[in-house]
């Protein structure tokens, strides 16, 4: 249990990443990307007590388990695009400090 408690402090810290984009890019990129951060953080958060409550999860290693194999698509289609989305919020920041 205390493996997903660091997980959700994990999330927290995301969505924190995602309000300091929403700051530092111009208004309509900045709030984009903040938007989809926190909507897939969001939905993560849910689905992992969702799981958690059904028992399915124990550890932090069933989750990524859960999102590596593909089995629950609740948790990898929310993980997917968390990873996108400050992956390209990464670049779009790059770009913009280089340019």
């Amino acid at each position: 249990m205390r493996d997903i408690l660091a997980f959700a402090l994990l999330l927290v810290v995301v969505c924190i990443v995602a309000m300091a984009i929403s700051l530092k890019l111009p208004s309509p990129d900045g709030a984009i990307f903040a938007a989809t951060i926190l909507l897939s953080a969001t939905i993560m958060a849910l689905m992992i007590s969702v799981d958690l409550g059904e028992g399915r999860i124990n550890r932090v290693g069933d989750v990524m388990r859960l999102i590596e194999q593909r089995r629950s698509w609740r948790m990898t289609v929310p993980a997917y695009l968390l990873g996108w989305s400050l992956a390209a919020a990464m670049t779009v920041l790059i770009y913009r400090s280089l340019s």
